[in-house]
């Protein structure tokens, strides 16, 4: 019985000796490889982490690398020194070239030896740490190409990192990797495109309407645009290949950038400030302290533990937008809903590419993108909200407008808006010398009404004559309070006699008004009225309103509720 747990270990080991064996298979260079090949992979990590290529080298052939059964192999945050071995195997008799693709972008050291029995024949250095320049192919991801002879070649890769040490390593021929590139590049043409719109568009709205929220929100795409290039490595290959220093701190540096822009865009899009001080007064806190300590570590040359302060960073603002949004909402902003939604896109796609990057998830284009399909989702929201925010604030100034011009108590038009209306129609009757007359009108013994029955009752004595004048005038006729009890008409392509006919039809209906005091008591009214007429192009509005207020005043002293008319 002693023997069973011996054999039984013996049977393990045997077991993960054949399958590690089998998870080891060389890469056939004949087929292609569409996918990842991290299953093909064997890693070893060396305690020196000074081994050079001989040494990593005998080690795999002493069995000291081990098998990976991951598509995409994933060391985490400030890894130590990884070296990766692949055994190629040409059955050909010609050479066949073919290219290792690492596509991540932000990896500092990549050495890559080529063997061919036992001897190195052929080596590259690459990574962040060197201009981009210096690339052997001009990609924004590393590639390493190389012909491989009939037979095995052994390729042996190390890599050092204090970023994220993320593998999705490919193997495949120079068309693949150009179709692969090319439909990227269509994808991120459309993304760029899309958020650089919004932003021209969000700036232009900006200085229109001089309103801080499409200010904010054009900085809050413009640096998670910044921040997407540098994160996908075109911003290495466009922007600053020669400053590979900036391409290592750009990452967490960017992120505080973007994420206190968002926040920024949250406050102001939401009105904390002024709602809520105290909210407010607590986000710029935490976004002065968080950049305050991002800056200390820099200074102080720690590059992991900067990345990962950002990220927190990043956990802690989307936290921070949801309680806004939810504060905001329940205090009655019904945009706070758009917010809301976009916020919750943001973070599920930052999520999804966040858990893809540290290996909790499969690492895929789909994944990998995430942050940049939520993030489009988070524009597309914010945009319609902010669509409508402008329709609205337009739809209010235009009411504010019409109300400024409006008379509040009897819904007239007040001077200033009298003139906007019939300063185009007088202009356009002297060039075509029409008929054109006006008549001005004043309530008998106003201040009788006041004196004897109150300010309230006159009120209502002004708006029952109002809604009568509206009644009675022609739809093309403009109505105006004139001021105090005095109203004005203006009746375009109107002769003296229809103009003095309207105004007597005018002062019958208002004879027949009868109107109850508080007591019970029920008034009659009159008034009186002037009328002017013109189809001379040399006269002047103003002039023919002289004119009948003239008449007016013939009709008070004739003894008022009557017409009087002229020709100007």
């Amino acid at each position: 019985m002693k023997k069973i747990p011996f054999l039984l270990f013996g049977f393990a080991l045997i077991t993960s000796l054949w399958i590690s064996s089998i998870n080891a298979k060389p890469i056939d260079i004949s087929q292609e490889y569409a996918g990842t090949i991290g299953e093909y992979l064997q890693v070893y990590q060396s305690d020196d982490i000074h081994l050079d290529a001989y040494s990593a080298f005998q080690a795999f052939r002493n069995g000291q690398f081990s098998s990976t059964n991951h598509p995409v192999i994933n060391f985490g945050i400030n890894s130590k020194p990884r070296w990766l071995a692949l055994q190629v195997k040409n059955s050909q008799h010609n050479a066949i070239h073919r290219n290792i693709l690492l596509e991540v972008p932000w990896l500092d050291n990549i050495d890559v030896y080529f063997f061919r029995q036992n001897q190195i024949i052929s080596n590259h250095h690459i990574g962040d740490t060197l201009p981009f320049s210096k690339r052997p192919i001009n990609h924004r991801f590393f590639v390493i190409d190389h012909s491989y002879e009939s037979g095995e070649t052994i390729v042996l890769i190390r890599i050092q990192s204090i970023d994220v040490m993320i593998l999705p390593i490919y193997f495949m021929s120079d068309e693949k990797i150009a179709d692969r590139t090319t439909i990227q590049n269509y994808s991120y043409g459309f993304v760029y495109g899309f958020i650089l719109a919004l932003v021209a568009y969000n700036f232009m709205l900006y200085i229109g309407l001089r309103s801080n929220p499409y200010l904010s929100y054009s900085i809050y795409l413009l640096s998670f645009l910044i921040l997407n290039i540098a994160y996908t490595g075109h911003g290495y290959q466009w922007l600053w290949p020669d400053f590979p220093t900036w391409q290592q701190w750009s990452n967490p540096i960017l992120i505080i950038v973007c994420t206190v822009s968002g926040l920024f865009f949250a406050l102001h899009f939401l009105n904390i400030k002024t709602t809520l001080i105290r909210v407010y007064r607590i986000v710029i806190g935490c976004c002065l302290g968080f950049s305050a300590l991002i800056a200390v570590m820099m200074l102080s040359g720690n590059f992991a533990l900067t990345l990962l302060t950002s990220l927190f960073f990043i956990f802690i603002s989307s936290v921070l937008m949801i309680i806004l949004g939810v504060i905001s909402l329940r205090s009655g902003n019904k945009f706070a809903k758009y917010f809301l939604w976009a916020s919750i896109c943001t973070i599920c796609g930052g999520a999804v590419t966040a858990n893809a990057i540290w290996g909790l998830i499969p690492f895929n284009l789909l994944t990998y993108r995430a942050v940049e399909i939520g993030m489009m989702g988070d524009a597309i929201l914010l945009a319609l909200a902010l669509a409508e925010r402008f329709n609205i604030s337009q739809n209010e100034k235009l009411i504010a407008e019409k109300m400024a011009g409006i008379d509040s108590l009897t819904n007239l038009n007040n001077r200033r808006s009298f003139y906007k209306f019939v300063k185009p129609i007088w202009a356009l009757s002297l060039r075509n010398k029409s008929n054109t007359s006006i008549v001005m009108i004043d309530i008998d013994n106003f201040k009788l009404f006041n004196d004897n029955y109150g300010h309230a009752f006159g009120d209502q004595v002004l708006i029952h004559f109002a809604d009568t004048l509206q009644k009675e005038a022609r739809s093309g006729d403009i109505l105006a309070r004139w001021g105090g009890e005095e109203f004005l008409i203006f009746l375009p392509d109107t002769k003296l006699a229809d103009a003095v006919t309207l105004a007597d039809r005018l002062r019958e209906k208002i004879s027949a008004l009868q109107l109850a005091t508080a007591l019970g008591k029920k008034i009659s009214l009159t008034a009186s009225f002037g009328v002017a007429h013109t189809n001379d192009n040399e006269i002047s509005l103003d002039e023919l309103i002289c004119v009948a207020d003239q008449q007016l005043y013939y009709a008070k002293k004739q003894g008022r509720n009557c017409v009087y008319a002229s020709e100007a």
